[in-house]
This record gives structure tokens, sequence and C-alpha cells, in this order.
């Protein structure tokens, strides 16, 4: 991640250097490529925030809102990074870095104390990926024994096959879930859209930059 971010801030601090002596200097040649360059940059931008909403129209729906958390599913017609995630190789590296001892997901759940009865549970904040992968689903009627413990109800008629998928050992619980996989879904389907709206707002700005810089290359060729 880190070297995509080093890249793509080089690419902006060499064209602003570009714009910069262009503007200082009085080179037309150099607002004009400054002005391609920061073009390139808006077309990319808005393409990034178009493919990205449209990634992220179809994510997770949610099931059932408690007072702390919400439950997710899967939708019917899931967009194309919801099915990309999905696949059998995709979703085994998702989940091996999910159940990472060091960095389990759930971890911090099973140590909380204060989750002592099922209504603290309902008013704790969980995270989607949380909610989904760390508890059976609400409608499977388990008996609540801890965190990340549940009795199944022998009494239970749930057709949720995510019921059958739940296990109380910290390497199982419900990571194959369908709610696991809709939680996290969700998570991502939530990042990818609030990185969209810094981008339209980052873009925003570049318009305004690149007006600008228009002005500055109608003063040079005025005094060139």
């Amino acid at each position: 991640m880190a070297k995509p971010m080093i890249i793509i801030g080089g690419f902006f601090m060499f064209f602003s250097l570009v714009g910069i002596i262009g503007a200082c200097c009085n080179v037309t040649f150099l607002l004009i490529v400054y002005l391609v360059l920061m073009m390139f940059a808006i077309i990319v931008g808005i393409i990034f925030s178009m493919i990205t909403m449209i990634a992220t129209s179809k994510g997770a729906e949610k099931v059932k809102t408690r007072e702390g958390y919400k439950e997710y599913r899967l939708p019917d017609d899931p967009s194309w990074l919801a099915m990309a995630i999905l696949k059998e190789n995709s979703w085994e590296s998702i989940k091996s870095c999910l159940t990472v001892p060091e960095h389990n997901v759930c971890t911090d759940l099973k140590e909380r104390q204060i989750n002592s009865t099922a209504t603290e549970l309902d008013q704790n904040e969980l995270t989607p990926i949380q909610s989904g992968c760390c508890k059976p689903p609400s409608e499977c009627g388990f008996v609540y024994g801890g965190m990340t413990t549940w009795t199944k109800n022998n009494g239970g008629s749930s057709k949720n096959n995510d019921c059958n998928l739940w296990n109380n050992d910290d390497k199982t619980l419900c990571f194959e879930c369908q709610s696991c996989k809709a939680g996290f879904i969700y998570g991502v389907k939530d990042a990818r859209r609030k990185s969209s709206v810094v981008n339209i707002v980052f873009c925003i700005f570049i318009i305004i930059f690149y007006f600008i810089s228009i002005c500055a290359l109608g003063n040079s060729a005025k005094h060139g």
C-alpha cells in the first residue's frame, strides 16, 4: 500500500513543481504541460470515483438493527466486487487474515468482561465484521454463554445455514458464514464510499486550480 501512495505523491509533487516553475518564470510550455497533467489527474479521479460508487452500490444488506450493532446478509444480486470477494480462493485468503491469532477480529470481544449477558451484548457496538463473524445470527436462537460462546438450541427452527456452520472454536466461529462475508463486504463498501467522497472533494479542488492555471497561462501568453 505504501509504494502506490509514494508513486502518486511523487507524481503530484512533480507536476506541481512544473506548474510553479511555469507560473513564476512565465514559461508557457511548462504551464501547458502542467494543465495537461492536471487534466489527466482530474479524469483519473472522476473515473476512480465512479468505479468505486458502482462497485459498492450493492454490497451487503442490513438485516436487523440492534441497539449497539447491525447484522448483515448478502443480496440476491451482489456487485462484481462482492463476487470477487466471495470466490473461494479470495475468501480463504481473507479468512486467514481475520483469524491470525495476533490479529483475530474476535479476540477483543472475547476479552471484554462487560459482556456477561445477552442484553449487554445487544447494547455493545460491534463492527460489521465482528457482528457477522464473531457471533451467530440472532435468528438462530442460540443460548448466549459468552461473547464467542453460544449453545445451539435443539428446538430452533431457523433455515439459515449459518446456524449449522457456527462453532465455538476460535478458529472457526462463523468465519464460513454468509453473515461473516456480508459483514466484511459491508465494511469494504463503507470504506470505499468514504474514500470516494474524499476523491470527489479532491477533484473539486483540482478543477478549481485547473481554472486558475488557465488564467495564469492566459497572462503568460499576454506577457510573452
